[in-house]
């Protein structure tokens, strides 16, 4: 949780610890307490036009000649204010934060009342599409796209190299893993998978 502190009048600090929904109702990390500080010194008229350059995730590119004439004008300064923006964005789809509890807590971490209020709404026009996308792939890590094999490096012995190709369903980005087994391991591997899918077409209805 966020520690404010306050003067008392015995000139004693007195510290309020705080707790914010689109963190989890825990604390918000120092990094994005520093990136979402460092955006507010944007004007608005630029801060809306990042935001949008964000959300309608155009090429990152871009974000250096928006920001070109700012002092976030630096290749770090932009892919840190790109990357606070869309964690902000999907902090708040996945703790089901309200545009309007996003827009308080924004405002209590010192965010100007105009950049809260563009992150909150963009947060809000962006729901539906989240929560669609999670409808329908919410019980899924990643999905599978492709799989191939080949033989194994050289200097193993009856190995298998396995290259599996992965969407990840919540960032969109496509990995690549490989995974090197023996033949025999191979073998036991493709029999549960058969008994895996014929397990589940029973079950199917």
């Amino acid at each position: 949780m966020l520690i404010l502190f306050t003067i008392v009048s015995d000139h004693r600090f007195q510290r309020i610890a705080m707790k914010f929904k689109f963190c989890s109702d825990g604390d918000c990390p120092l990094w994005a307490l520093a990136a979402l500080h460092a955006l507010s010194s944007l004007p608005v008229p630029i801060f809306r036009n990042l935001l949008h350059h964000v959300v309608e995730e155009h090429p990152d590119d871009g974000i250096m000649e928006i920001l070109k004439d700012t002092n976030l004008s630096s290749r770090e300064e932009c892919a840190r204010a790109a990357a606070v923006l869309r964690w902000t964005l999907k902090q708040t789809h996945r703790c089901g934060c309200s545009g309007v509890q996003l827009a308080r807590d924004l405002l209590v971490l010192g965010v100007p009342r105009a950049h809260a209020s563009a992150i909150a709404d963009a947060a809000e026009s962006g729901r539906e599409a989240y929560e669609a996308h999670i409808k329908n792939n919410g019980f899924m890590i990643n999905k599978l796209t492709d799989i191939t094999a080949s033989p194994g490096p050289e200097g193993t012995v009856d190995t298998i190299k396995l290259t599996l190709h992965v969407d990840e369903v919540f960032t969109g980005e496509q990995k690549t893993d490989e995974l090197i087994i023996d033949k025999s391991q191979a073998k036991v591997l493709l029999e549960e998978m058969k008994k895996a899918l014929k397990r589940m077409e029973e079950i199917d209805v």
